[in-house]
């Protein structure tokens, strides 16, 4: 019985290890191309290397789960993307979507007026060839009127969410310009 329980743990020991999810702490790589310095993140899973292009000029850190980019000159915006357990890759049909956008829109800062969303839309922006839905809305804080834009993407066993936070007034150049980056990932 001892032994039995014993091969019992180790088999599971090595099917945790074996296991390596997407880590989205970054590692840089710089180089030279056509002239210009470009910057491209690495990060690993499952000993293969997921590459990324992240927009020029701007900032980022990471942890495991998170990456997070700032845009120079803008204090009041934030993208990041991020990765969530899913038991199962669904469908984004309207039985998945509708919870999704009811979180958003409840993930807005306390205190916020005229909450609305604007758009939502199934596979209209694929990543890596992967099923997408993406959705924006927008609400006013302190009298500030802020639009954001999250962009879902199931893959076998986890979600990426990839999300834009800034003033209206910043939003159409720097959603550009991040949705122009997210074409840059390899290997997600």
């Amino acid at each position: 019985m001892v032994y039995a329980l014993i091969i019992a743990f180790i088999g599971l020991l090595c099917a945790g290890v074996a296991r390596a999810d997407l880590d989205l702490t970054p590692k840089l790589l710089e180089y030279k191309s056509e002239g210009f310095k470009v910057r491209k993140l690495v990060f690993l899973e499952s000993g293969k290397e997921v590459t990324y292009v992240p927009p020029r000029d701007w900032d980022y850190s990471g942890s495991p789960t998170k990456l997070v980019l700032h845009p120079h000159q803008k204090a009041q915006a934030e993208a990041s993307i991020t990765k969530s357990v899913l038991g199962a890759a669904p469908r984004f049909d309207e039985t998945m979507t509708k919870p999704l956008v009811a979180e958003v829109l409840r993930s807005v800062p306390a205190g916020s007026t005229n909450v609305t969303l604007i758009s939502q839309e199934i596979n209209q922006f694929p990543i890596a060839r992967r099923e997408t839905f993406r959705m924006s809305w927008s609400y006013t804080f302190y009298g500030e009127t802020y639009t954001g834009s999250l962009l879902f993407v199931n893959r076998a066993t986890d979600q990426i969410r990839f999300q834009l936070v800034c003033r209206t007034a910043d939003f159409e150049g720097l959603q550009k310009e991040f949705q122009h980056s997210l074409f840059t990932w390899q290997n997600l």
